[in-house]
């Protein structure tokens, strides 16, 4: 099931982000400083705001329990939203919830010109998943994530074509 996250759904979003940033960057990114980046950018205030100003959907498996979710940004000026987020419990990778989180996302976003989401270099699993699903590769740039050298991977997807005026 996917369904909007709600207040409540914070400590689930909390311990996947954990998990799944663990799981992912262990032996890219020092521990300390995936630690210090979690326990910032998932505070429960940080969160809380998060819901204000994005959309978050969760994935809910067949026992209740949360296992994923992804966030994205209103559709802009310009048409474009941006997908910030999309994390998965590492053993649900590959079991359906991922497309089925990025099709009810893409769902409110018809009217958007192209989606956008910038992916680490090393989830090799979140560039896979975006190319199958139809993302385009646009650039890659390096980055400073909390001091630590990254390469980031920009995908867009477009959704409609922009009016000719």
């Amino acid at each position: 099931m996917i369904r909007k996250m709600t207040v409540e759904d914070i400590p689930d979003v909390q311990q996947i982000a954990h998990t799944a940033w663990q799981h992912t960057f262990q032996q890219h990114i020092p521990t300390e400083v995936i630690k210090a980046y979690i326990e910032r950018t998932y505070s429960d205030l940080m969160l809380k705001k998060q819901l204000e100003k994005t959309m978050v959907l969760l994935a809910i498996d067949e026992l209740g329990n949360s296992i994923g979710y992804l966030s994205y940004t209103p559709i802009d000026v310009d048409g474009e939203s941006e997908l910030t987020a999309l994390h998965m419990l590492p053993g649900c990778w590959n079991s359906g919830y991922e497309e089925a989180l990025l099709k009810e996302a893409l769902v409110t976003l018809q009217e958007a010109v192209n989606v956008d989401v910038y992916v680490d270099q090393n989830d090799i699993a979140l560039q896979e998943f975006y190319a199958k699903q139809g993302f385009n590769f646009v650039e890659s740039f390096p980055e400073l994530f909390e001091g630590v050298s990254v390469n980031i991977l920009h995908y867009s997807l477009p959704i409609t074509q922009p009016a000719h005026t």
